[in-house]
């Protein structure tokens, strides 16, 4: 298939992406990136140097970003838009929100998976066999030490998610206190990917495809704790949506 998308299974990123295409029914083809090992294929992918994932190929287009892949599948796909067009103003709030959530969420579980050798063990690319893995271990963390540089990921982690994880998260709150979604009461839209998305850095959906040990490693107790009732707003949506 010419149209490909290519990124990560357990990226935020990724899913928005996804999630996006599968609502307009768009069809497309998957390739798992492989940090470090991938980097070349992606840039000629990406046609740049400053490549990342999610990215899209179709033909000769090339789509990089999820909230862009997202306004693609919107003008070539079919179905109820996520982006209305009288509130661009508040879907892009809402989409900067959930960038400083990925970032640092991101941060968050970097970190921790340095300290996880079961989580480098299964994040491992399936062609490598099950004898070898755990000594393969090492080569996951040099990956996820190449992706911390790649996109400078910060120090202050705990910091970060007192400072801007937590605002946000309350902000969210206040917003669905209005009803079941962001942007109005009765509709869904490209915030609510966002956000619902955003929540997998506090405990990842039961949908992700994740080993045990990948998801102890994004899972953050003390969020999961104070922001339980919106992860079930998320559940509630996957149910709905996805």
């Amino acid at each position: 298939m010419s149209r490909t998308l290519y990124g990560l299974s357990q990226s935020a990123w990724t899913e928005r992406a996804r999630w996006a295409l599968d609502h307009h029914g768009v069809v497309y083809g998957y390739h798992e990136h492989v940090p470090m090992l991938g980097e070349v294929l992606l840039r000629m992918k990406a046609r740049t140097t400053r490549a990342s994932v999610p990215l899209l190929a179709d033909g000769d287009e090339v789509v990089m970003g999820s909230v862009e892949i997202a306004r693609y599948a919107e003008r070539v796909g079919r179905g109820a838009s996520l982006f209305p067009r009288d509130q661009d103003a508040e879907i892009t709030r809402w989409v900067d929100a959930g960038e400083r959530i990925l970032g640092v969420g991101r941060a968050w579980f970097m970190k921790r998976f340095l300290a996880n050798k079961g989580a480098q063990t299964e994040v491992l690319p399936t062609f490598v066999p099950g004898g070898v893995r755990g000594a393969l271990a090492p080569s996951a963390a040099m990956a996820v030490r190449f992706l911390m540089k790649k996109y400078d990921v910060p120090d202050d982690v705990e910091a970060r998610i007192e400072h801007t994880v937590r605002p946000i998260f309350h902000d969210v709150r206040a917003a669905l206190s209005k009803g079941a979604y962001l942007l109005s009461p009765a509709s869904f839209s490209a915030a609510d990917i966002v956000m619902a998305s955003a929540l997998h850095v506090i405990r990842p959906h039961v949908s992700a495809k994740l080993g045990p040990f990948t998801r102890e490693a994004w899972t953050n107790e003390a969020l999961v704790r104070d922001f339980g009732d919106l992860l079930e707003w998320r559940d509630t949506i996957y149910d709905k949506h996805r």
